[in-house]
């Protein structure tokens, strides 16, 4: 009963969390015409195609300057897409060498396009940990992810897609003439924080001329394919927005899936929510529902499901080709992302001899780490831009594996 009570707790934080600044209809009218590229998309990834001031309600209030952008990138299946983002720069003036650059790859908002960050502005929670980022002098440089905001489906937490969303905003910004700095670190938190992640994977495959420094995750969404694997039938199923907007994004890049071969009459009555309802609104959608596992799923539980497995598959981060330091804070009550998965995961990537650091809150439930850790995440990504040696926790994790 308490773990209960718990959980149906954190879905109510959530749902209070992710409330965003809402989009006045002058922005409602004219923004979407920003978002849709009528050229060909040009085959060289991270060109910026256009860019233009955030309207003042967006820009953070650390922040001096906001700019929405339009830059080029391949997409799922490789092939060039635009993609939309923003850059918020610091107040004062730059250092010697530019604002240093952090990347955030935010959490899950959605996959309808009027869920982008740069275009309906961003949660409480998220507003709040990027001030402190800018606050302490550094730019901010977001994307919003592949068909968020711009035509196509939503590639919903494909990793190579995310990587190529951040890898490529950060390229694009250079080209804004804001004094960026051209070394830089990725960070994210949630889905965001699977991104980051699978920036730090996929970065050095890429030929840039510029510096990447570290990835540091909060509450990364890691081992899909094992989650998925768990759950029974009359398992409560309060996080079915979340299984939809799954269903959405395997939409886009798994053919063997097939949500009316997946979801119960109930479930698919939910469907079209989906891809009007940004996060919060979904999830209420969903508790309001109170849906079993068994009579929101054809197939219990939801990996057994076809095309399931192969698009967890796409979702994996990989555990090899890093070439810089990781930083994960997790907390240990976290009902959304489970700890022994991130657990697992740091140990894989320990094994790879890639410096790992892995902190975890006891008793920190989704969203704890953003707040509880900061003190040391800013000195770890400070001694990143400082070129100091970077420890690891590996010995602990896999002695606790």
């Amino acid at each position: 009963m308490r773990s209960r009570l718990s959980l149906f707790a954190v879905i109510s934080i959530l749902i209070l969390a992710w409330k965003v600044i809402a989009a006045p209809p002058a922005l409602a009218e004219g923004a979407a015409p920003f978002y849709v590229w009528q050229e060909d998309v040009p085959s060289d990834a991270g060109v910026l195609l256009r860019h233009e001031p955030l309207e003042e309600k967006l820009v953070l209030s650390e922040a001096s300057a906001g700019v929405r952008i339009l830059y080029s990138s391949h997409g799922w299946n490789d092939l060039p897409v635009t993609v939309s983002g923003d850059v918020l720069i610091p107040k004062g003036i730059a250092p010697e060498g530019g604002w240093p650059v952090l990347a955030w790859s935010h959490g899950t908002v959605g996959v309808a396009d009027l869920c982008a960050s740069s275009f309906k502005g961003r949660s409480g929670r998220d507003i709040k940990y990027l001030n402190k980022w800018l606050a302490e002098g550094y730019a901010i440089v977001s994307t919003d992810y592949e068909g968020l905001g711009t035509p196509g489906g939503h590639a919903y937490l494909h990793c190579q897609s995310e990587a190529n969303g951040n890898i490529d905003a950060v390229q694009a910004a250079q080209q804004l003439g804001l004094n960026l700095s051209r070394r830089w670190l990725v960070l994210g938190q949630s889905q965001g924080g699977q991104g980051a992640l699978c920036t730090g994977a996929h970065v050095a495959a890429r030929e840039s001329e510029l510096d990447f420094l570290g990835t540091l995750a909060t509450a990364p969404g890691v081992n899909w394919k094992d989650r998925f694997l768990s759950g029974r039938a009359d398992d409560p199923n309060p996080f079915i927005g979340m299984s939809l907007y799954l269903a959405r994004g395997f939409e886009v890049y798994e053919p063997g899936f097939q949500s009316s071969k997946t979801f119960s009459d109930a479930a698919m009555g939910l469907l079209p929510y989906a891809d009007t309802l940004c996060v919060g609104e979904l999830i209420g959608v969903g508790m309001k529902a109170n849906l079993t596992q068994g009579q929101s799923l054809q197939v219990v539980p939801f990996g057994k499901a076809p095309g399931t497995a192969s698009g967890a598959g796409k979702m994996d981060v990989p555990i090899s080709g890093w070439t810089a330091p990781v930083y994960i804070g997790q907390g240990s009550a976290d009902p959304l992302v489970r700890f022994e998965d991130v657990r697992n995961f740091s140990a894989d990537l320990c094994s790879e001899n890639v410096s790992v650091t892995l902190d975890v809150y006891e008793g920190a439930e989704h969203s704890g780490p953003m707040n509880q850790g900061f003190d040391a995440f800013r000195q770890w990504v400070a001694d990143r831009f400082a070129g100091k040696p970077a420890g690891d926790s590996c010995q602990e994790i896999r002695i606790k594996r």
